[in-house]
């Protein structure tokens, strides 16, 4: 599922050219209540975000309209994505807050998913890194990872956790996929109890929750995710700046970066779903007046000192991308070859059952 030069031009400008109403940006919301559909439970991450950002966001609109966070779950997420999609009129008056991992199904077409990123317009993203731990019994120091034959893995939901599953498939490492875990906080804690070798957790869950075992000797940090630039060099997660990125670690020992497909798909994959830990939404043929009037809102917002000292904890040290600093976002899209995806999806549905529609 390619998007169209259109919405790529929407990601690259923050605002698309589409056609709009004649309407004043400056009075669209006047007066009006706008909707922030939240298609995961109150208390996770895409949740808190998507709060954290309607909380401020009617404030900086002009005609400060209310906005009005709702839970609409369901199906891992579909329920609310499909209600977007198909009963929610494109008048900008319904916003839609996505994780970094529904966006990537949107991307790869995910099954029963019936939203598409060729329908949208991002407002505001929040990017969020991940950092990988093992049992301090199995190495000395990263570089051993090469010399294990094998270790177990707890996997959730395979997309939401495709990054992780990406790094180890690129480093080259056999291992055992343990299903049946109902997220990653409880594959951390049979990472604690011994059950797991490795366990991903975002960066701020891991600093709070797994770096205190690496403190106490039980766990040993292997890498951070991390990012890729344009010419596929490692990026370090600013939250975590003095750990390797996976790729790093891998030079280390082989002289050079990964190569083969499932690297080209770690690359678009983490830097999607990272970029992109939480996005809130607009219909992409919504009225001019009211996308502009929404990009205000949120350039205003991020000027706020109280948005930004709420943020401190919500965003955990990473910076808001808004208007022009959504390209990456663009970047990531436009790049991912064709075949590059389909052998992401290809890996998703032979190794773990995952449908798609194309």
């Amino acid at each position: 599922m390619r998007l169209t030069s259109t919405a790529l031009a929407t990601l690259a400008l923050g605002i698309s050219t589409g056609p709009g109403l004649a309407d004043d940006p400056e009075t669209y919301f006047e007066d009006e209540t706008i909707r922030v559909i939240i298609p995961f439970s109150s208390g996770g991450g895409t949740d808190t975000f998507g709060r954290y950002i309607s909380e401020y966001l009617g404030e900086h609109i002009p005609g400060n309209p209310t906005v009005v966070a709702e839970n609409v779950t369901g199906a891992g997420g579909l329920m609310g994505a499909n209600e977007y999609a198909n009963a929610v009129d494109s008048d900008g008056y319904t916003l839609f807050t996505a994780s970094g991992h529904m966006n990537l199904r949107m991307f790869l077409g995910l099954a029963d998913l019936e939203l598409s990123l060729d329908a949208l317009e991002p407002i505001v993203a929040g990017p969020m890194g991940h950092v990988t731990a093992i049992q301090a019994d199995l190495i000395d120091e990263p570089e051993d990872i090469a010399e294990l034959d094998s270790i177990t893995k707890g996997v959730t939901d395979p997309v939401g956790l495709v990054e992780a599953l990406l790094a180890v498939e690129a480093f080259g490492i056999d291992y055992n996929a343990i299903p049946g875990y109902d997220g990653r906080g409880d594959t951390r804690v049979a990472f604690e109890r011994g059950e797991l070798d490795i366990t991903t957790q975002g960066t701020p869950p891991y600093l709070s929750n797994v770096m205190p075992l690496v403190e106490e000797g039980t766990a040993q940090t292997l890498w951070a995710i991390g990012f890729t630039d344009a010419d596929g060099n490692p990026v370090r997660d600013p939250a975590v700046p003095d750990i390797p990125t996976m790729p790093e670690v891998y030079e280390s020992i082989h002289g050079e970066l990964p190569s083969g497909e499932a690297w080209e798909a770690y690359q678009v994959a983490a830097n999607l779903v990272q970029n992109t830990r939480g996005t809130m939404w607009v219909h992409n043929d919504a009225p001019e007046a009211a996308r502009e009037a929404l990009h205000m809102g949120v350039a205003s917002m991020v000027e706020d000192e109280d948005f930004l000292a709420a943020g401190e904890e919500v965003l955990a040290g990473y910076e808001i991308m808004h208007g022009d600093g959504l390209e990456e976002v663009n970047r990531v899209m436009e790049e991912s070859p064709e075949e590059v995806l389909d052998w992401m999806r290809d890996f998703l549905t032979e190794e773990f059952g995952v449908e798609f529609d194309n």
